[in-house]
């Protein structure tokens, strides 16, 4: 792993419950976080991570991990744990 440490603070409940994404990048790595309000199960927060082209175009190639987190600052706490952990494996 890189000895440049990847920090990423996500903006809290308030911003990201108006229905806004937010994206960022480390080299390669990117990421995305943003609601999925259209669930039946209920809202939640979707974190993706996926390297070198924009979310689209990855997504579309299947080369997108994602994972589903609580609707809440919690769950956003959460999901900027997990973008860490995927930067570690990414850069490992």
């Amino acid at each position: 792993m890189s000895s440049n440490p990847f920090l990423i603070a996500l903006p809290r409940f308030d911003y990201m419950s108006q229905n806004n994404t937010y994206s960022g990048s480390q080299g390669r790595f990117r990421y995305k976080v943003f609601p999925d309000k259209d669930r039946d199960d209920g809202p939640v927060f979707a974190a993706a991570v996926y390297s070198d082209n924009c979310y689209e175009v990855e997504l579309e190639a299947d080369r997108v991990t994602r994972k589903d987190f609580e609707y809440s600052d919690a769950g956003i706490d959460a999901a900027e744990a997990w973008i860490r952990e995927q930067y570690a494996a990414f850069d490992a």
